[in-house]
């Protein structure tokens, strides 16, 4: 059975349209990763593998439409108010301002750097931090990966997680692909009872404690953050000197931790999922 002119003619304008999309899609992409702050006709005639004159007809479309905008001095395409608006409305939806609206509260009244952080199997991947003010201060990186272990939020998010049907502390139950190795798998007796104590005491005071291993003089308190999900996937933590963030102020500055994880409670599933 043949297909009649009527059809062909049909399906061409959809197949051509849908190329024409993909192609403007792959021309916002280049103009919003550019590192200059915009791209010329050449530039994302390269970038994009695109001839010019297809580029150049794309472009006047994407700028009609306010995706696009060209720079002052009109050599180079930028991201154009429909775009940014777009932008906006994205951002807003992961929660993303909220959280670092949370942070910078947590960060003011603590005088540390807060930040919040996601398990990633046996790691936590922190997603966003904001700087202690004081010239002395630990200064966050958010994109970092660092092992459970040997992070504050590692700490809480292994002791409030889901227990295991044995009750262990931190495990997960079986069949989780998210949940990883058990840290403490390959460590001596005694190492092992450390983790379960500090298990322990972190559940017990409702925030988890970790000074850092490696000399650095560091301190960090974290607590869960409950996002809705059927695991504790993020925590929030702040991390500072030491000889700041002293034993007789470990409560108070606790207290200030868990109501920021607290206040942050049911966040939208794109955060949660990491999906910044």
């Amino acid at each position: 059975m043949t297909e009649s002119s009527t059809d062909l003619a049909s399906r061409t304008p959809r197949s051509s349209g849908v190329q024409s999309v993909a192609r403007a899609a792959a021309l916002l992409g280049a103009v919003v990763d550019s590192p200059s702050g915009g791209a010329t006709l050449t530039e994302l005639s390269k970038l994009t593998g695109l001839n010019v004159s297809t580029v150049h007809r794309l472009l006047g479309t994407l700028c009609a439409e306010g995706l696009l905008c060209r720079s002052r001095e009109g050599d180079r395409f930028q991201p154009g108010p429909v775009l940014l608006r777009l932008g906006r409305r994205s951002l807003a939806s992961t929660g993303l301002p909220e959280v670092t609206a949370v942070l910078k509260e947590l960060a003011d009244a603590t005088g540390e750097t807060a930040s919040i952080g996601m398990r990633r199997g046996d790691r936590v991947l922190v997603l966003v931090s904001v700087q202690s003010e004081q010239p002395l201060r630990y200064l966050g990186e958010p994109g970092v990966s660092v092992p459970l272990t040997r992070t504050a939020m590692g700490v809480a998010l292994l002791a409030f997680d889901t227990p295991s049907p044995q009750g262990t502390p931190g495990q997960r139950r079986g069949g989780d692909e998210q949940a990883g190795p058990d840290p403490t798998e390959d460590t001596e007796d005694a190492e092992k009872w450390s983790w379960h104590v500090r298990l322990l005491a972190a559940q017990f005071r409702g925030y988890a404690v970790l000074d850092g291993a490696d000399g650095s003089g560091l301190r960090g308190l974290a607590a869960p953050v409950d996002s809705g999900s059927p695991y504790i996937q993020l925590a929030v933590d702040i991390q500072g000197p030491a000889g700041r963030m002293t034993d007789d102020r470990l409560d108070a500055l606790g207290a200030r931790v868990v109501a920021a994880a607290d206040s942050l409670r049911g966040l939208p599933v794109a955060l949660a999922l990491g999906q910044l």
